[in-house]
């Protein structure tokens, strides 16, 4: 039962975490809509939000026309128990392999 508290609130922090990169991210391309060339941040930020995003959101896994407005929240979310799974998964194996040598 641990375990799935712990992949929950991995999943809970990068669900936080792609929100507020995605807020900055937006506010700090919205400041510079006037430039011709978007700046070292705003593209840094923009590469971070679309690794963030990854898998389901930025290679379109979901069909749009289910989740309008604010249900996009759901495969935001499945996107972050995605990350959590995979994250808990690498510690396990990380844990095991080098943590419980004999």
């Amino acid at each position: 039962m641990k375990k799935y508290f712990i992949i929950l609130g991995i999943a809970v922090s990068q669900f936080i975490v792609t929100k507020v990169v995605s807020m900055i991210t937006f506010s700090v391309v919205t400041a510079n809509v006037n430039e011709t060339q978007m700046s070292l941040g705003g593209r840094l930020l923009m590469m971070i939000s679309k690794v963030l995003y990854f898998p389901v959101l930025t290679m379109a896994w979901y069909p749009r026309q289910l989740f309008p407005g604010d249900l996009i929240f759901i495969p935001l979310f499945i996107n972050s128990l995605i990350w959590a799974l995979v994250i808990y998964l690498f510690y396990v194996l990380i844990k095991q392999r080098f943590l419980n040598r004999p």
